[in-house]
């Protein structure tokens, strides 16, 4: 019997607020909220800390600043912000994108004036990425296919990286860095000036969700199936898996946080997560606030004192989190 089918058999016995390990995992109600509206939502970001927040409905966009409670400006309408299903801010806050899929749109976060719009002609884009100032996107579309654009110089590179769909793409914070993830089974970590590939793996099924760290040193991947699996990039190995018993877990958003010690997850069911990378471990988890028959997480953030959660609902969620349980 495999070690992986062991920690499973153990796992389906382990109470539901115990980890694998035997560990607890701390929970407690949300400490604040927040509503950004009370429309459905299509699309939200947060920024790292969750000092902002990009909300987008099937008709407009609008940004918020959450430590004043209000918009920074008019809401964003027209074409372009129409079905967005896409969106996110640089790392530094001073841009962020939408994209329905078609085309993808920068704006300066501090005017809301928009930087530039890029059509991607026959090709559907599946998830998009920023680098942390703003000045790289990643497109990964439909075909396996990603294109990288350098939004200063309106300069496009085109790479053929994955056989079938690249499903989630991540950026490391200087750009020079993707990790992808494809209907093909295969993680990729490939450079953005000459599409070479420096890691890959191959998990069991389709490849759902990835993640990478600012320094392309550390990320995650998790398929359709039970494969959720931390890498250490600069080492090229496998480090450690998340311990569940769960198949079928679907991560709608994720952040290294806290000198890449955690991973905080978001989910389409209502529920934030916290795991310790260093072994996998369940830490922490959190429900957020139902408003509709099925609420998402739809983003996660840390500002290194509090967790915080974003809903399809539209509603920000600030959570506490136990220091001693959650080292």
């Amino acid at each position: 019997m495999t070690s992986k089918l062991l920690k499973s058999l153990c796992c389906v016995f382990a109470l539901s607020l115990v980890g694998c390990g035997g560990g607890e995992v701390f929970t407690a109600p949300a400490s604040s909220e927040f509503a950004h509206g009370n429309e459905l939502l299509s699309a939200t970001a947060l920024t790292e800390d969750a000092s902002h927040a990009l909300v987008a409905t099937q008709s407009e966009v609008c940004v918020w600043d959450n430590q004043l409670k209000a918009r920074l400006y008019d809401c964003i309408t027209g074409q372009g912000a129409e079905h967005v299903e896409l969106a996110g801010f640089s790392a530094n806050k001073s841009r962020f994108f939408i994209s329905n899929r078609l085309s993808v749109t920068l704006y300066d976060t501090r005017t809301g004036r928009s930087i530039g719009t890029w059509l991607t002609g026959q090709e559907i884009a599946r998830d998009i990425a920023i680098s942390a100032l703003g000045d790289t996107l990643v497109i990964a579309y439909r075909s396996g296919k990603a294109e990288v654009i350098n939004t200063r110089t309106g300069d496009i590179k085109s790479f053929d990286i994955h056989r079938l769909d690249i499903n989630s793409v991540a950026l490391s914070a200087d750009g020079q860095w993707a990790f992808t993830g494809s209907s093909d089974k295969y993680v990729k970590l490939w450079s953005t000036s000459d599409g070479s590939i420096r890691f890959e793996e191959r998990l069991a099924t389709r490849v759902n969700h990835v993640t990478l760290n600012k320094s392309a040193s550390l990320g995650f991947a998790i398929d359709s199936v039970d494969d959720r699996v931390f890498f250490d990039l600069a080492n090229q190995k496998e480090l450690s898996e998340v311990a569940s018993y769960s198949n079928f877990i679907e991560f709608t958003a994720s952040q290294f946080i806290n000198q890449d010690k955690w991973l905080l997850t978001g989910s389409p069911k209502m529920k934030m997560r916290l795991y310790r990378v260093a072994d996998g471990e369940l830490i922490a988890e959190y429900e957020a606030k139902q408003q509709r028959q099925r609420t998402s997480v739809l983003s996660v953030a840390y500002d290194g004192k509090q967790l915080y959660s974003e809903t399809s609902d539209g509603l920000l969620q600030a959570w506490p989190f136990d220091k001693l349980s959650t080292k």
